[in-house]
């Protein structure tokens, strides 16, 4: 594919004008290395849209098949970590522990459990999950562990700076809506995370940093993926949380399949 984009050109008489570029772009370039002009990755593979709506069309026929495994991961990990949730003031109270970090302790805990399917082998989009892959992919439990701490810290940090937590102080409001942003922030650019500590086998930091430099050009595709997948999976749980038993199962899918796009662009090379 050649690039549609205009560069500068000079003609014998030293006048610059507009020519178009039609320099052969590199098979996983997202811009032009001659003109800068963007190719059409970020509007298609590369498209939250577009991934969002191919796994979709995957997924609707066999979502009956994610039923089961829907079932137990509610069971065993979402709904322990509701609990604790809704649990955590007055368990804290019990056991004199400030509230906030209770909490964060229980999360530590019970979080790298949702994340144990991204242990999987790789491709594991391809069929059906199945409990007893469950189990077997429990020995990545440490690494989405290590991951999750390292979550929790930077977000510790966050309430720190920006509330006066544990330190005493009071702060200036705005810095409330400022924590908020960056949260967001760091969910979206750092999710792919979750599969470069299994298939590329880095420790969580290294891990956070790659996916940084390679979200610069696709963070805003990266936001949208979050968001969907954060309205489909509140809509599910609001429906009795019958829903959940279909956007559970899809968002680990889309995950993988968003992370292999990435990786096919080779972005975290």
């Amino acid at each position: 594919m050649k690039c549609n984009g205009m560069r500068k050109e000079k003609t014998k008489n030293g006048r610059k004008i507009d020519v178009r570029c039609n320099t052969e772009f590199d098979k996983h370039a997202l811009f032009c290395k001659v003109c800068g002009h963007s190719t059409d990755a970020l509007s298609g593979q590369l498209s939250a849209k577009v991934n969002y709506q191919d796994v979709w069309e995957k997924f609707k026929p066999i979502k009956s098949k994610y039923y089961s495994f829907s079932i137990f991961i509610i069971l065993t990990s979402f709904l322990l970590i509701g609990l604790g949730i809704f649990f955590s003031k007055d368990l804290a109270e019990s056991f004199k522990i400030d509230h906030y970090l209770f909490t964060n302790l229980m999360l530590l805990i019970l979080v790298p459990f949702t994340l144990i399917p991204f242990g999987f082998k790789e491709n594991f989009t391809n069929e059906p999950f199945k409990i007893s892959k469950y189990f077997q992919a429990l020995k990545s439990y440490p690494k989405f562990f290590l991951l999750t701490l390292v979550n929790i810290l930077f977000f510790l940090l966050l309430k720190i700076l920006c509330t006066g937590y544990i330190l005493g102080i009071t702060v200036d409001p705005i810095l409330h809506p400022v924590r908020f942003i960056l949260v967001l922030y760091w969910i979206t650019i750092t999710f792919p995370a979750i599969l470069l500590i299994i298939r590329k086998k880095m420790n969580p930091i290294k891990a956070v940093v790659k996916c940084y430099t390679a979200s610069a050009e696709t963070r805003w595709q990266q936001f949208f993926i979050v968001f969907r997948l954060f309205v489909m999976n509140i809509i599910g749980a609001a429906f009795a949380g019958l829903g959940l038993l279909v956007t559970i199962p899809f968002s680990y899918i889309l995950i993988e399949k968003y992370y292999q796009s990435l990786d096919e662009f080779e972005l975290f090379e």
